[in-house]
């Protein structure tokens, strides 16, 4: 009988135990949740703009110049008008210094074109010369003839026309169009074309 009571004692003794150790458990996980969720956020530090020395200000204002001057420098497709008539142009984007012109003369149906400030390599004003102009699978090839350059002594200009035709504006559809002239061939990028040569078309068309 002694037995089978520590027995039933020692049951409830462990029984009390491991209920006491549950509940401080718990009472720790609650109180460390509580006191996380109170604990005040820490700020992200403000970031701290590092200050250009006086070296690499003038690098950097260097730098904007070279970028102005060749965006200056840099040749592009402009649509205006050259005598009244529609024309694309590849020029400096103030029209200063081009390399080549298109100009559509309503009158005759025909599309001039002339290439400027090529080296003469023996040519002289009114000698006639082969012009060739090529983008990927498109090819044009025209007669044209000697023109001054009023502003360089050592070169010329060359200017022919061609009949208003599909084979002249597919030379507007590729990357890049070629120019061949006496002594010289030249890729003039058409990337800065975009909608420009479409707009010429239909200047060209709508005026014949």
């Amino acid at each position: 009988m002694r037995r089978r009571l520590r027995r039933v004692l020692l049951t409830v003794l462990i029984a009390a135990l491991f209920g006491a150790m549950s509940f401080v458990d718990k009472a720790s996980a609650q109180f460390v949740t509580e006191e996380y969720k109170s604990a005040p956020k820490r700020k992200a530090a403000p970031r701290v703009e590092r200050k250009m020395s006086a070296k690499e200000r003038a690098a950097e204002n260097a730098k904007k110049l070279r970028e102005a001057k060749a965006a200056r420098e840099t040749r592009i497709w402009l649509l205006g008008r050259d005598g009244g008539r529609p024309a694309l142009t590849f020029s400096r984007p103030n029209g200063d210094d081009p390399a080549v012109t298109f100009s559509c003369q309503a009158d005759t149906g025909l599309v001039r074109v002339i290439v400027y400030n090529v080296v003469t390599k023996g040519m002289k004003t009114g000698d006639g010369v082969r012009v060739r102009l090529s983008s990927g699978p498109a090819r044009l090839e025209l007669a044209a003839t000697v023109l001054p350059n009023d502003k360089n002594v050592h070169a010329v200009d060359l200017g022919g026309t061609t009949k208003v035709n599909p084979k002249l504006f597919n030379l507007f559809r590729g990357d890049t169009i070629v120019v061949e002239v006496p002594g010289r061939t030249t890729g003039l990028s058409l990337k800065s074309i975009a909608q420009k040569s479409e707009a010429f078309e239909r200047s060209c068309l709508g005026a014949r």
